[in-house]
């Protein structure tokens, strides 16, 4: 198997969960600090913060215990081949459905006069446009990285 399309693969993957545990730490500690504020638009902003970052830091540990394990085997060219795939098919999913939580946010935050509502509106708002453009980019970038060939696997030259 090529070493070289693995390690880029698997280096990708890497920096992916990074930085979704450093925006899942920010919500978090954000998040926090807003349940302080006298305003219940910003503690429901805040709790929206603290959710969306619990989760997204659950995700990410997941991710880098999963991604250790498979690293930990050899794999084979072909399950490469599939798991590039299936992250690429995960990301642009994820990103029609960040379009889903934008809109769902807005419909909130307009549709309703209390300032708590407008606040977990605006928090869902925030957190589905910081992902749209999380998984839009990573799925661009692991398009231009590109599926290693089998051709690579067997030494060959690549056409």
């Amino acid at each position: 198997m090529e070493q070289n399309a693995m390690s880029h693969f698997v280096s990708f993957q890497h920096r992916l969960g990074k930085r979704l545990l450093v925006w899942s730490f920010i919500n978090l500690v954000g998040g926090v600090l807003l349940q302080k504020a006298s305003s219940p638009f910003w503690r429901a902003f805040g709790q929206q913060s603290i959710g969306w970052g619990a989760i997204n830091a659950a995700l990410a540990v997941l991710g880098r215990w999963n991604l250790r394990r498979k690293a930990a085997r050899s794999a084979s060219i072909e399950k490469m081949q599939r798991d590039v795939r299936n992250l690429q098919r995960i990301l642009w999913i994820n990103t029609g459905l960040d379009v889903l939580y934008i809109a769902g946010g807005w419909k909130l935050a307009h549709s309703r006069r209390k300032a708590k509502a407008r606040g977990h509106g605006w928090g869902i708002v925030l957190q589905g446009a910081f992902l749209f453009f999380f998984d839009l980019l990573h799925a661009i970038w692991l398009h231009a990285i590109g599926l290693p060939r089998t051709s690579d696997a067997e030494g060959g030259e690549a056409k």
